[in-house]
């Protein structure tokens, strides 16, 4: 097998605003954890390609990126707008459907993602090891991030697995720099629950409902056939395995597949991420009609977020958390009220419509990498 991993890095300039779709973005003249990072994967002895991907495209950016990935050990390429420019160019000449062709970009997580399966696939690797710019790993990790892909388990064939993040005390969840102003939007506590309960299997794999996105590693056999939706806002890697399942293909959870988070601090704009969130699942619910899924079957997690009161738990927990801000951030505090209006827009057509297009867009997607692969 041909293997790679893959790094996504996000960074904001003066002029652009990227904490408005990343999480912690970067601001251009800081460190950053990138450079941390590459450190540890060099200390590892990582002996495959490694490849960076800066977004949003910006030359700024990829000038920063290629900076501190300069005079490394490691085989590193930074994917830049040349690239960008490249791989869609490659697009048309296969004919992919020009309408399609605005979605291949850096301006979103699951365009950013694709971007890195797509390098993948015309760069003839066939094993996709992705990382966060803000996670360490240790000498073991490609053994342990290798292991039983391809082969059978179950019946079915492990094309595609995730595992979990440990945080700088050993706990196993994710804290999504949580506030106590989303106590009513108990999206890390639903998600931990379900990483605790696969971490409880008897068996080390077993098929998830969940993923981290900063821990997955994907077969040619899956990313071929099933992309990120670029359509969506964030939650790209939870929406992956039901994209997946729609495709009759399992993701597994690895109780082995560890590695160490450490993102920067958050201590303002909370309310992007909930509104993001929001967005993401009032989407997100559309797709599992679409697909015909019962949100009880999608797990605890994203049964939750999926259910018909979506509106109500999304302006009840807004208005909870502006009146957390009301006296201590006015702008933190009328941002949560306008997440409490975001609830109801866009309608529910104009979302079910976006499904229908993202359904075109895997086809696409399968025939042109079918086409180029073979």
């Amino acid at each position: 097998m041909a293997q790679c991993m893959i790094i996504p890095t996000y960074w904001s300039t003066p002029d652009i605003s990227s904490w408005k779709i990343f999480d912690h973005p970067i601001p251009i003249g800081e460190a950053g954890t990138l450079g941390r990072t590459l450190e540890n994967i060099e200390a590892s002895g990582y002996p495959d390609p490694v490849i960076i991907f800066p977004a949003p495209t910006d030359s700024r950016i990829e000038a920063r990126v290629k900076e501190i990935s300069r005079n490394r050990s490691l085989n590193i390429h930074v994917f830049d707008s040349a690239d960008l420019l490249s791989i869609r160019q490659r697009l048309r000449d296969e004919s992919f459907p020009a309408p399609l062709l605005e979605t291949i970009h850096m301006d979103s997580y699951g365009g950013v993602r694709n971007m890195g399966l797509l390098y993948a696939a015309l760069h003839g690797f066939d094993t996709i090891v992705m990382i966060d710019d803000d996670e360490c790993i240790d000498p073991h990790y490609r053994e342990a991030a290798l292991r039983f892909m391809g082969e059978p388990w179950g019946g079915k064939a492990v094309l595609g697995k995730t595992g979990c993040v440990v945080d700088s005390k050993g706990n196993k969840f994710y804290d999504g720099q949580i506030s106590e102003a989303l106590q009513g939007w108990p999206k890390d506590e639903l998600f931990n629950r379900e990483v605790k309960r696969a971490l409880e299997e008897k068996n080390q794999l077993s098929e998830s409902k969940i993923a981290f996105g900063g821990n997955m590693v994907l077969n040619a056999g899956l990313f071929l056939q099933v992309p990120f939706d670029p359509y969506g806002t964030r939650g790209e890697d939870d929406d992956y395995v039901l994209n997946a399942r729609y495709c009759g293909l399992p993701l597994f959870f690895d109780q082995g597949l560890l590695l160490l988070h450490l993102p920067p601090g958050r201590s303002h704009n909370y309310w992007t991420r909930q509104r993001q969130d929001i967005l993401h699942f009032r989407y997100m619910r559309e797709k599992v009609r679409a697909f015909g899924f019962e949100p009880e079957s999608l797990g605890e997690f994203l049964g939750y977020f999926t259910r018909d009161d979506l509106e109500y738990k999304a302006v009840s927990s807004s208005i909870r958390a502006a009146l957390h801000f009301v006296d201590t951030d006015r702008n933190e505090c009328v941002q949560f009220l306008n997440n409490a209006i975001a609830a109801e827009s866009p309608p529910v057509a104009q979302l079910r419509s976006r499904v229908d297009v993202f359904l075109r867009f895997m086809d696409a997607w399968q025939s042109l990498l079918l086409k180029i692969v073979g």
